[in-house]
């Protein structure tokens, strides 16, 4: 029998899917008004606040604590689902930048961050663990 642990992970998993397929085939998109960069904005926000729970959920399963969101990527980073942890801790540290996307410039940043970086690791991440399933 699976433990609740395991169930547990695999439930995020099941929500940060949901949220990355709404993402993943913008990746290329060139958003023509504020209005559709910021819901693609919106769209990475949600995947990545339910993957970040599903790692935390992950180790939780794997008996590893952790208290933070920054403690649970480096404890994750040698995990197969982490492709590359710096890029991870990037859009940790800068996840407070969403926040003003009403710049120009922070919303060109954000949209070119997550269509060149972020997205491909969300990628890896989903493929990874999906076969865990």
């Amino acid at each position: 029998m699976e433990s609740s642990k395991s169930l547990r992970w695999k439930q995020r998993f099941e929500t940060f899917e949901q949220s990355f397929i709404k993402l993943a085939p913008f990746k290329e998109e060139i958003f023509e008004n504020e209005l559709e960069a910021a819901g693609f904005i919106h769209f990475f926000e949600v995947a990545w606040e339910h993957g970040l729970n599903t790692i935390i959920d992950y180790l939780d399963a794997q008996e590893i604590a952790v208290d933070s969101h920054r403690q649970a990527i480096k404890e994750a980073k040698d995990f197969p689902f982490i492709k590359d942890e710096k890029v991870w801790m990037k859009a940790l540290n800068r996840q407070n930048l969403t926040l003003y996307i009403h710049t120009d410039k922070v919303r060109h940043e954000l949209i070119e961050n997550i269509q060149t970086h972020y997205i491909d690791q969300f990628n890896h991440f989903y493929h990874t663990l999906k076969q865990e399933l």
